[in-house]
């Protein structure tokens, strides 16, 4: 329950003991009460029972997501109250709906990259132009909203997959927001993001596994991406259809190698020749463009 509705406000989680704070039956997210650097320390029990940071200590659950979700209390409330009926009904739940339960958009307003975007791009050695052109960017100004959620100066990278646009991310462009990527809410999507790949789905000989989009943009049409770390079986088995061939280009920090390993591993038992392929530091979205043509023509030939 809990992680659905994290899910639907774009906030970011890890669940099933997949990070060092957390433990089986809990969703941590990072702490808005406390300071320090983010690293998940506020744990939320699934059923929604009790919240507890393990620096801070304990916090009421609807206050905690109320802040996490940037909501007012009532809303957490009303959403909650809206999953357990869900939950008692199985059949409703049972299968992902295929279409999505509200028509899908982007926030609004949204509208071509300006000046403060395209610098922003521009500062990390892409060329904006180019990016709109393959990738289809638009931006957020300093009010923009979907759904109740502030999407607010942001970049908004549209997902392709299949004839058209399916969901979306957005990506914080202040360096100022706790959460660097916004999703779409689920109830719009008409693909969850994380049951496909971002990138060109078109099948090619090798594919490329990255974290998220810039790393994307930096590598090129060989390359896809997971949108973050952790990935689910539906976006395994699609990846699988795209090449024959894999190599999973992932942060060098230890829990993205983890997650790295098993991919390449879900990936073999699906009879796909796939290899691990680790940077020195940092992730392939920080690569001089250079460096990247050159790592994608050792790993494709291309």
């Amino acid at each position: 329950m809990i992680q659905r509705l994290l899910n639907d406000y774009g906030v970011p989680f890890v669940s099933g003991g997949t990070h060092s704070h957390n433990t089986a039956g809990w969703v941590n997210v990072h702490c808005p009460f406390c300071a320090g650097t983010p690293n998940y320390h506020l744990g939320i029990r699934e059923d929604g029972s009790g919240a507890n940071c393990w620096r801070c200590g304990p916090h009421p659950v609807i206050l905690s997501l109320a802040k996490v979700m940037r909501v007012p209390e009532r809303e957490v409330r009303e959403r909650l109250r809206d999953l357990k009926g869900l939950r008692i009904r199985p059949s409703v739940t049972a299968k992902e709906p295929r279409v999505a339960l509200k028509a899908f958009k982007y926030p609004q307003p949204s509208f071509p990259l300006k000046e403060s975007a395209r610098n922003y791009l521009a500062k990390r050695g892409y060329d904006p132009d180019e990016l709109v052109e393959k990738w289809g960017l638009l931006q957020t100004g300093p009010v923009s909203l979907l759904d109740k959620i502030s999407y607010a100066h942001r970049i908004i990278i549209p997902i392709r997959w299949g004839d058209g646009v399916v969901s979306f991310q957005a990506r914080d462009i202040t360096g100022q927001s706790d959460v660097k990527y916004l999703a779409c809410p689920k109830q719009r999507e008409k693909v969850h993001h994380k049951h496909i790949v971002y990138g060109k789905p078109e099948h090619t000989e090798v594919k490329i596994v990255v974290e998220g989009p810039p790393d994307v943009w930096r590598l090129g049409e060989f390359a896809i991406a997971t949108m973050g770390i952790k990935f689910t079986m539906e976006q395994v088995l699609n990846m699988s259809k795209l090449a024959d061939r894999f190599f999973v280009l992932f942060d060098a920090e230890r829990q993205a190698q983890k997650q790295a390993r098993a991919l390449a591993s879900k990936l073999r038992v699906l009879g796909k020749r796939a290899e691990i392929i680790k940077l020195a530091s940092g992730d392939p979205g920080e690569m001089k463009q250079d460096e990247a043509n050159y790592l994608v023509h050792q790993l494709t030939g291309r």
